[in-house]
């Protein structure tokens, strides 16, 4: 395997606003992979949140309280559950 080294010069300046800039992206990359931000939740960490069991998960999907999300379209493609629904249904039990 050849393996070529290559320098380049940059200036500081420049160099500590380009590093700067990865760790914000960093960051937000970070934030869209976390159970607190994410807006498309999986049935478990559905069930996480309300502090139910699967068997009353389904049910609520069933009924119609929880409105699954397909990301594929396909009858057995994993389901999702938007977060604004389950804020909506722990608002809707506070009131």
């Amino acid at each position: 395997m050849n393996t070529q080294l290559v320098v380049i010069t940059v200036p500081a300046e420049e160099w500590n606003e380009t590093k700067d800039m990865i760790k914000s992206l960093c960051s937000e990359v970070g934030k869209l992979t976390t159970t607190k931000d994410k807006e498309l939740l999986t049935p478990n960490e559905v069930c996480e949140l309300l502090k139910i069991g699967r068997t009353t998960f389904q049910r609520y999907i069933s009924s119609g309280i929880l409105e699954p999300v397909r990301v594929n379209r396909n009858k057995y493609s994993k389901i999702y559950v938007k977060r604004s629904d389950i804020e909506a249904l722990i608002n809707e039990g506070n009131e």
